[in-house]
């Protein structure tokens, strides 16, 4: 049996976390600074290296000052903290990351988000059109990049930013990695020329296989070489049959107003990744099956990736297999709720990857916690 070389995050759920998804009424478990560190905490012994911390303006926690909480909190894992150019001067931005990262060494990384969603990002003041909010994300990055590596007074003019003789010292002590999704041309473009790991979401392999191979005539045209990560959704159960159980009860409290509500919002959409997701959920139809062990019906009430493997531990870890034979070797995983299906992932499954595991033996999950 191979070991894997992959890396593997699981994510930081920054609101109300529970076993439903699309409930009028909120999940139960709140998300407090204790159950946070928890989390990460639990991800990190199931195996994970960092988590994502998303941003949206209908979190009920502002991540960045969420995952320095709870990272002063924890050890072990770190976080992967998401931010949307429009919501911060990366001058600014640029100091309060280095600060992160020098105060905890090693466990910071940058997830760099346009926005995909108009409304959304209009409740923070951001009214730029899709072509200008990635012709700022791209300088964004551009600035952050110049006063991590150089030294002395910096200053930075465009159309866009504007700074005089910034000064940022310390420098992070050690790179701050920067991941950068997006199925747009343009969000390919500024991948291939300014990150360090390109993020897809789940999708059919056929969209994938193309998405890559279109990334890797612009590497060459850029002369970098990129790293590649999937981010999706996961449920797991020792018998495929309790692991579709599992992904239907995880939809069989949708409240058809909320329901309603996702699919007006299909209409006020622009970006390209996430009208992907709504267009495989629309062809899966009935079963909601996008291709085997691949399923969409997380998107019926989340937005975002809307798309989950599901199976048995051994077609889990095969379906990951293929992922990887693809050139994927970063992983992003999610399951509700959190804590339990990180705990689920890491003795049913993260064995199987690592190399740690009979791939013959029939794994009982005897220390996972019950979902019931």
């Amino acid at each position: 049996m191979n070991k894997s070389q992959s890396d593997f995050l699981w994510f930081a759920q920054l609101s109300r976390d529970g076993e439903f998804i699309g409930t009028k009424e909120k999940p139960p478990r709140k998300p407090t600074l204790e159950y946070i560190s928890s989390l990460i905490e639990t991800a990190a012994e199931a195996g994970f290296s960092s988590l994502l911390t998303a941003t949206n303006y209908h979190s009920e926690h502002e991540n960045y000052t969420a995952a320095i909480a709870a990272l002063a909190r924890t050890r072990g894992a770190g976080l992967l903290i998401a931010v949307r150019p429009g919501m911060f001067h990366p001058a600014m931005y640029a100091k309060m990351l280095a600060t992160a990262q020098n105060l905890f060494p090693g466990r910071v990384r940058l997830n760099i988000v346009t926005g995909s969603s108009p409304a959304e990002n209009a409740m923070y003041g951001d009214f730029e059109a899709h072509a200008q909010r990635y012709e700022r994300t791209r300088e964004f990055i551009l600035v952050l990049r110049q006063l991590w590596t150089g030294s002395g007074p910096q200053s930075y003019e465009s159309g866009v930013y504007h700074f005089e003789n910034a000064v940022l010292d310390p420098a992070p002590t050690q790179p701050i990695p920067i991941y950068f999704g997006g199925a747009s041309p343009a969000a390919q473009r500024i991948a291939a020329e300014l990150a360090d790991v390109y993020l897809l979401w789940g999708e059919r392999q056929d969209m994938l296989e193309e998405r890559l191979s279109q990334m890797r005539v612009l590497e060459q045209e850029y002369g970098r070489k990129l790293r590649y990560g999937l981010r999706t959704h996961v449920v797991v159960r020792e018998t495929e049959e309790e692991a579709w159980q599992a992904a239907e009860r995880l939809i069989s409290r949708v409240d058809q107003g909320v329901r309603r509500a996702f699919v007006d919002s299909y209409s006020k959409v622009d970006g390209v990744g996430q009208l992907r997701q709504f267009q495989m959920l629309r062809e899966a139809g009935e079963t909601l099956l996008v291709e085997p062990h691949l399923w969409a019906g997380v998107g019926m009430a989340r937005s975002g990736v809307g798309v989950a493997i599901v199976g048995n531990p051994q077609q889990v870890a095969d379906k990951i297999r293929g992922y990887e034979r693809l050139g994927i070797g970063t992983f992003i995983f999610s399951g509700y709720p959190h804590m339990e299906e990180a705990r689920r992932f890491g003795e049913l499954v993260m064995p199987l990857l690592k190399g740690t595991q009979s791939e013959e033996r029939v794994l009982h999950g005897t220390g996972v916690a019950p979902v019931a």
